[in-house]
C-alpha cells in the first residue's frame, strides 16, 4: 500500500490517506465486497489516529468507494453506474410534471453506499435541524447522504425521487412538500390535487423501495413515519393561555390543511371543549396564503411578503370582538401577526397575547417581542427518521414504524407569563 506522504502534500492528511486506500483497492484488483483492514489496523499501518481513519473511511463511503456494515466492518463497494442527471440539477428542457417512475428507476444493486432525503428547502432552523440529525445519523451507519430540494413542487419531488432511484439509492427519507388533506368524520382523507404522491409512494412500496415520511404523513399510505405531537402542539398552546386567564382565543392559520397544521387545530379545538369554552368562529382565521416566506432565509422571516394576508390580519384584529390572545399555526404566521399587532398599535403581550404552535425556537428569540412557542424536536426528528430508514434497509425490521415525538413549551414575553430559560417538555395526553 503506498502511504499517505507520496499524495499530494497540500492535500488534508485524511484525504491522502484515502487516497492511498482507493490505490490500493485498484492496485490489489479487489473485487466488491472484499472486507478491508479494521480501523486499528489501518491506523496502525499509517500512524496516525484512529478519528483520522474514520474521516478517511467516511469520505469513501460517501464517494461510493466503500460501504459499511455494521458490526462486520468496511467493504469495497460495486462499482457506480455513470447516470446523465445528478440529483438537483435539472436541466432547463425537464418537462417536471410528466416524469413518470418507470420500471428502470428501480433497479438497485445488491449493495448500495447513499441514502437520498428529499426537503422542500433549506434555511429555516427546523429544517436544517432535520437534515443535520439525517446526516449524524446516516453518516454512523456508513451511509452516504444526497440531498434534493422539492421547492414545495411536487412534480419536482417526483423528479428528485426518480432521480435517486435511478442513481441506486438504497432508501429514501421524503418530507412531502404542503401535501393537503381534508377531514370528514374524524378522519383525514388526501385531497384531489395530491393523489398523485398517493401514486407514487404506492409504486414504491410495491417495488420495495425502503422509504420514511417526515413532519407529515399521507393517510392513504400506510408506512414508516416520524412525526411531532401536533394535536398536543395545539392543545398546550391553547391550555397555557387559557390559565393566563384568556378566553377569547383565536387561532390563525393558513387556507389548506396538511396533517401536523390539521391536527394543532384540532388540539386547539378540544381544548376549548374540555375547558367548557365556546368555539366562536370569528375566532378563527383561516384564510393566510402562505406558510412559510418567499425566500427561505430565517432572517427574511421578520418582514410581511403577502399583502393580502396582511389585510386579511389587519380586519381580523380590527373586528369589534377581536380575541385577546392568539395561537398561530406555525413561527412565520405568528411574524404576521406581530407585524399587524405593531401597524394597529396593540401592544403584545398586554393587548393581545401570542403563542406559536410550531416551527423553530430561535425565529422566535429575534423578534421584537421575543415569542412564546412550541418547540418541535426537529434534530430528534431526522435522527428518527434515519435510524427506521436504516433498519428497513437492512430487514431488522419487518414491518412500518410510526413514531410520534413529544413536544415542549418554551415561554417567552409574547404571552405574558413570566419567561422561562428553559423549555419544559409536554406530556402525551392520555385520552383525547
Amino acid at each position: 500500500m503506498s502511504t499517505a506522504q507520496e499524495q499530494e502534500p497540500q492535500l488534508p492528511l485524511y484525504r491522502r490517506i484515502a487516497q492511498s486506500i482507493q490505490q490500493d483497492i485498484m492496485q490489489r484488483s479487489l473485487v466488491a465486497h472484499t472486507k478491508i483492514s479494521s480501523e486499528v489496523e489501518l491506523a496502525r499501518q499509517f500512524g496516525v489516529s484512529h478519528g483520522t481513519i474514520t474521516k478517511a473511511l467516511e469520505s469513501l463511503v460517501r464517494e461510493g468507494v466503500l460501504y459499511r456494515q455494521r458490526p462486520r466492518g468496511t467493504f469495497v463497494a460495486e462499482a457506480a453506474e455513470p447516470f446523465a442527471a445528478k440529483s438537483g440539477n435539472i436541466q432547463p428542457d425537464v418537462e417536471v410534471e410528466s416524469v413518470e417512475l418507470s420500471p428502470s428507476a428501480f433497479r438497485m444493486p445488491r449493495h448500495t453506499t447513499f441514502v437520498g432525503i428529499v426537503i422542500p428547502h433549506l434555511g429555516t432552523d427546523f429544517l436544517d435541524s432535520i437534515v443535520l440529525g439525517v446526516e449524524s445519523m446516516t453518516r454512523s451507519f456508513g451511509y452516504g447522504l444526497s440531498f434534493a430540494y422539492s421547492e414545495e413542487d411536487g412534480g419536482l419531488e417526483r423528479y428528485h425521487i426518480e432521480q435517486f432511484l435511478r442513481q441506486g439509492v438504497a432508501g429514501m427519507i421524503i418530507y412531502p412538500c404542503d401535501h393537503r388533506v381534508q377531514k370528514r368524520a374524524g378522519h383525514y382523507f388526501s385531497s384531489p390535487q395530491d393523489q398523485d404522491r398517493i401514486a407514487m409512494l404506492q409504486t414504491l412500496q410495491q417495488r420495495n423501495i425502503p422509504f420514511v415520511l417526515q413532519d407529515r404523513y399521507v393517510p392513504e399510505i400506510d408506512c414508516s413515519y416520524v412525526i411531532s405531537d401536533d394535536f398536543m402542539a395545539g392543545y398546550a398552546s391553547t391550555e397555557h393561555l387559557i390559565k393566563l386567564g384568556h378566553q377569547r382565543i383565536g387561532f390563525v392559520t393558513i387556507d389548506y390543511m396538511v396533517t401536523s397544521s390539521g391536527e394543532r387545530y384540532a388540539g386547539y379545538l378540544q381544548c376549548l371543549q374540555d375547558h367548557q369554552l365556546p368555539v366562536d368562529d370569528s375566532l378563527i382565521l383561516s384564510t393566510l396564503k402562505h406558510a412559510y416566506p418567499p425566500v427561505y432565509n430565517q432572517y427574511a422571516m421578520i418582514e410581511p411578503c403577502c399583502s393580502a394576508d396582511i389585510q386579511g390580519l389587519h380586519a381580523y384584529l380590527q373586528q369589534p370582538e377581536r380575541p385577546t390572545a392568539v395561537v398561530t399555526m406555525n413561527d412565520y404566521v405568528a411574524v404576521q401577526v406581530l407585524y399587524v399587532a405593531e401597524q394597529l398599535s396593540l401592544a403584545v403581550p398586554t393587548e393581545l397575547a401570542l403563542v406559536c404552535s410550531g416551527g423553530s425556537s430561535r425565529i422566535g428569540a429575534m423578534l421584537r417581542v421575543p415569542l412564546t412557542a412550541i418547540v418541535q424536536p426537529a434534530n430528534e426528528l431526522g435522527r428518527q427518521s434515519a435510524y427506521i430508514l436504516h433498519n428497513l434497509i437492512s430487514q431488522r425490521f419487518s414491518s412500518n414504524r410510526q413514531i410520534k415525538l413529544p413536544i415542549s413549551l418554551l415561554v417567552r414575553k409574547s404571552c405574558g407569563a413570566t419567561a422561562t430559560s428553559a423549555a419544559k417538555t409536554l406530556p402525551y395526553l392520555a385520552d383525547r
